[in-house]
């Protein structure tokens, strides 16, 4: 592997587009491409080809750098730079010189047609399984089947020769480059006829001649495409497949003038617009060898936008309309304003606007740069009337000499329902201003012939109301032990029975002798307040009845029932206990009365590792304790001492810590002690504890042995005394079951106490105020003296 075919696949990372996801190895990557070059194919051609295979930039990324590793034989790095030198050099060099950017395809969606050489599902590819067509001319690298059937059996197959022959037994050279397939049977049999008297004229013996394998042909691709080139195609390609492998037209190509070239002249003019419009191929020539498609730039572009069916850019010919150009656009979409459209047009200067009407859409010439609108119906009507409400069919109909009376539409809506309310009829009408006015009439008079019939205008609804509109029917509602408390629409003749299944029936713990139904008072002609606000009924249900002799108790609008919770049903609650108890978990109240003492008892009593003395409760606070605590701590915050005291009060997640002596409370059960336990508490019985922590303003914080009998003034010495600017006075020890008491130096302590000693706050000395302080003060006095001496002078 040479240094070429690193060039090449730099450029094809650089330059190709990707279609479609890898399709192919690294290896048949390299063999393709070496067949490629053995074909006499260009490294363009083969570029685009493996790029339309799937294979990836990041793909051809990986085999450039594995094969740049591989290369030691010196030869220079691609260059990047300027292409104007290289005008006339070798295919790898021009490659390896090219602009990444020129050679990706541009982004083009918005114009109409672009995309299409660039579907992957649309190749325009030459079927391999067509018939031979009969106007097909012959070409070296041909092959050519000739059979000769009848009186004389015999097939004859060759390839032309570069020399654009075929050399056949008994006969010699034949020369068939240039004819057509028919021009060729006609010119076979008369060549064979000398050795098969069966050819002539009212013989025995036919001739036919096929294709097998047909060539490739060279054609160029220039002009505005994604990659220019010279390409090598099957000869039975067209232009269209010709402009796909060359990665489709980019801006500014024309779709409509792309021109094919033979021998130096113009043999056919495609127009891809034909293609979309009408499904037309017949200006897809197919190609010979040689050829060259040429895509200009093209010469006028519009723009559509509005109601049509494709709003985007399109390639307009020269004379081409309004017409041609809606026509592109797939027509006008529903609401569109058919009877005119709006042209912007360039004028040199500035802008101008053109409004063109529907009759002139096919005489209105278009201009490049030219930008048309299409707007939308105003949402009016002209022979509209409606209905809505108690009718069968309630909708718009048309107005017309049969249908335009009040009468007549509420025929056609299928009459009036049951419930329809007829003493009075609206009618909306809106004048040509758009303003409103309502009407009424009276629908019973009309309908019998009583009252004129009302003619309609046009836009005018007529509304007929229903009794259900007019009088409000309520609601009934239920609350409580239901399975499904809510609001029901009321319905005549529901008694309280009734309702408690609508809403699913009693739930556990609802009372069976109680009941309530509340029902508001009502005196729509009542002008003065009433005492009473509402009226409270009161039932007891057994078996689903009512069991007070009010059986069928029936409700009415408004009434709200109440199931009340039985006074002798409750959840269970539950407590907790875990430390150094026998059986410590979870356990359930089974009374209102438990005390600390039988929380122990049913955890099977403290360990002998207990210390009872040190036993901490957890208790969730109800909300209104968490507000009196938080209302607390706000006013304790406002005092100048209220640090100490904010950290006792206030409480993380609504829990406090109580303090109790289970001690006192297991020696004295049902005692002051033996608090009362709730739902929710905790109870933790701690070990046996000998030790006696230090905190604060002191020495050295320290965990001291605890030893019977010594005062808190002993465990202040063992850590080193009090420290710097201690606050004895707010010192304080906290014992293991969360009580608090003052400190005092010949006070007392218990297993596991805290001696919390806090520190007093730096001071901060003002000594420029103190000293004019006292200036200030000793010059009042001078002041004074000097007074009290002139006072003296003066009464001598």
């Amino acid at each position: 592997m040479n240094h070429k075919v690193l060039i090449f696949f730099l450029a094809l990372l650089f330059g190709s587009a990707v279609f479609a996801q890898n399709m192919m190895t690294d290896q048949q990557v390299i063999e393709y491409y070496e067949q490629g070059i053995a074909q006499g194919k260009t490294r363009e051609t083969i570029a685009q080809e493996l790029a339309l295979r799937g294979v990836t930039r990041e793909q051809a990324e990986r085999i450039a750098g594995t094969l740049q590793a591989q290369r030691n034989d010196g030869q220079p790095t691609l260059d990047t730079g300027d292409r104007s030198h290289v005008t006339n050099a070798s295919p790898e060099t021009a490659l390896s010189s090219a602009d990444p950017n020129e050679l990706l395809p541009e982004n083009s969606s918005t114009i109409y047609g672009y995309d299409v050489f660039r579907n992957r599902n649309l190749s325009f590819a030459p079927s391999a399984n067509m018939p031979t067509p009969p106007n097909y001319r012959l070409g070296p690298g041909d092959e050519v089947i000739i059979d000769i059937f009848g009186a004389a059996q015999q097939t004859i197959r060759q390839t032309i020769s570069p020399e654009g022959s075929i050399v056949i037994q008994y006969v010699g050279p034949v020369y068939l480059n240039g004819l057509t397939v028919e021009e060729a049977n006609t010119y076979l049999r008369k060549k064979l006829s000398s050795i098969y008297a069966g050819l002539n004229q009212g013989g025995n013996t036919n001739i036919r001649l096929t294709l097998g394998q047909i060539r490739s042909i060279q054609i160029d691709i220039l002009g505005d495409v994604a990659t220019p080139g010279t390409y090598f195609v099957s000869s039975f390609a067209t232009i269209f497949h010709a402009l796909y492998q060359a990665g489709g037209i980019v801006e500014p190509g024309s779709l409509r003038n792309i021109t094919v070239s033979r021998g130096g002249k113009v043999v056919g003019q495609a127009d891809v617009y034909e293609l979309l419009t009408t499904g037309s191929r017949e200006n897809d020539i197919r190609l010979e060898d040689g050829d060259v498609i040429l895509v200009r730039p093209y010469t006028e572009m519009v723009k559509i936008n509005g109601m049509v069916m494709r709003p985007m850019f399109f390639e307009m010919k020269e004379g081409e309309t309004v017409a041609h150009l809606i026509s592109y656009a797939g027509g006008f979409a529903n609401g569109a304003n058919t009877e005119s459209v709006n042209v912007v047009r360039q004028n040199g200067k500035s802008f101008e606007v053109r409004t063109v009407e529907n009759r002139d859409f096919t005489s209105f010439v278009l201009q490049n740069g030219d930008e048309v609108t299409v707007g939308r119906l105003q949402s009016r009507f002209e022979n509209r009337i409606s209905v809505s409400g108690a009718v069968f069919f309630p909708g718009m109909y048309e107005r017309s000499e049969e249908l335009k009376t009040v009468r007549q539409l509420v025929e056609k809506a299928g009459g009036l329902l049951p419930e329809a309310f007829t003493g009075r009829a609206v009618i909306n009408r809106e004048h040509e201003d758009r303003s409103l006015e309502v009407l009424s009439i009276n629908l019973a008079r009309v309908l019998d012939g009583s009252d004129p019939d009302f003619v309609l205008r046009n836009n005018d609804e007529l509304i007929i109301a229903s009794k259900d509109m007019l009088e409000d029917r309520g609601t009934m509602s239920i609350s409580g032990l239901v399975a499904r408390p809510g609001t029901f629409p009321f319905a005549a003749n529901t008694t309280v029975e009734d309702l408690i299944i609508m809403a699913g029936g009693l739930t556990n713990g609802a009372s069976t002798s109680r009941v309530d139904v509340t029902r508001m008072r009502k005196d729509t002609e009542g002008l003065t307040a009433a005492d009473g606000m509402a009226e409270l009924y009161s039932f007891s249900i057994k078996d689903g009845l009512i069991a007070d002799g009010e059986s069928g108790f029936v409700l009415e609008p408004y009434d709200q029932v109440v199931v009340h919770q039985s006074p002798v049903y409750n959840n269970p609650v539950h407590f907790s206990i875990s430390g150094q108890v026998n059986f410590p978990g979870s356990y359930t109240l089974t009374g209102h009365n438990e005390r600390l003492t039988d929380a122990v008892r049913k955890a099977g009593g403290l360990t002998e590792f207990s210390y009872a003395k040190g036993a901490r409760l957890h208790r969730t606070l109800t909300a209104a304790e968490r507000q009196q605590t938080r209302d607390a701590a706000e006013a304790l915050l406002q005092a100048s001492d209220s640090t100490g005291f904010q950290r006792i009060i206030r409480q993380e997640n609504g829990i406090v810590q109580v303090a109790i002596d289970l001690e006192k409370a297991l020696a004295n059960p049902g005692g002051d002690y033996d608090i009362l336990i709730r739902e929710g508490d905790s109870l933790e019985i701690p070990e046996a504890s000998n030790t006696v922590l230090t905190r604060g303003a002191v020495m050295s914080p320290s965990t001291l042995t605890y030893v019977p009998g010594k005062t808190a003034g002993y465990y202040i010495r063992k850590s080193g005394g009090f420290g710097r600017r201690p606050q004895t006075g707010k010192a304080y020890i906290v014992s293991l079951n969360g009580e608090k008491r003052p400190f005092s130096s010949m006070g007392k302590v218990l297993p596991g106490d805290e001696i919390m000693i806090p520190q007093r706050e730096k001071k901060n000395v003002d000594v420029l105020g103190t000293v004019m302080g006292y200036t200030s003060a000793a010059s009042s006095l001078m002041t004074l003296g000097v007074a009290i001496m002139s006072f003296v002078n003066r009464n001598k």
